[in-house]
């Protein structure tokens, strides 16, 4: 798998076990550097179980898109597995910088979106929050259609007030990075929640995950 390229190395956030969200307002201003992706996303986990009962976990269903049109899972139904991944928004703490592992893994997702459609599946990233900070993080995450960057290929899910995330018992500052796979049928077959910022399934492992929905041995 080839991650979209990056330079320069920002070796605060690869290290760091948590995440940022900005600075209060008349507080000092922070340069977000360029995180190195592919080394954040080289420490995902190679070959994750659930760590949550998928059977008992009960996905919330409806959300909103950035256009602030609804998006209701329920479409998805008999038509495509759905790949939903929360990621931790912009925290408030420690202050100006995103989360190194939501970069890394939305910029992952990006490159190898191709993988997941010929697997019938569909990626959903559901940023929880404040939504002032989308467009720097689209942008920081190299996926914002911008100066060669691609596109996000994805649908990008809005959780302003947070119902999602605690009805999926995953708060932590804002939320703990987590990804679900929902089969066709709707039903939760896979359930993961890290603690940390790159304590979440890597590329690879999701796309097994998605080959043994799918029958593929």
């Amino acid at each position: 798998m080839r991650f979209l390229s990056t330079t320069g190395l920002f070796a605060l956030i690869v290290s760091a076990a948590g995440c940022g969200g900005p600075p209060e307002l008349g507080g000092p201003k922070y340069d977000y550097g360029n995180p190195n992706m592919e080394q954040t996303a080289a420490r995902f986990h190679a070959d994750p179980k659930s760590n949550r009962d998928p059977a008992a976990e009960k996905v919330p269903l409806k959300f909103v898109d950035t256009d602030g049109k609804p998006v209701d899972l329920a479409a998805y139904r008999g038509k495509s597995n759905v790949v939903l991944v929360v990621v931790k928004g912009l925290p408030k703490s420690p202050g100006g910088l995103f989360c190194p592992g939501c970069l890394a893994q939305v910029n992952a997702l990006t490159a190898s979106y191709a993988e997941f459609k010929a697997r019938d599946a569909e990626i959903l990233v559901v940023f929880p929050g404040p939504t002032d900070g989308l467009p720097q993080f689209l942008a920081t995450a190299k996926v914002d259609g911008a100066g060669g960057n691609p596109k996000l290929p994805f649908a990008l899910l809005t959780d302003t007030d947070l119902k999602a995330v605690d009805g999926l018992g995953i708060r932590g500052d804002l939320a703990k990075p987590s990804t679900y796979i929902l089969d066709k049928k709707g039903s939760a077959v896979f359930a993961f929640v890290g603690e940390t910022t790159t304590d979440r399934p890597s590329v690879k492992a999701l796309l097994a995950q998605l080959d043994k929905v799918n029958g593929k041995k």
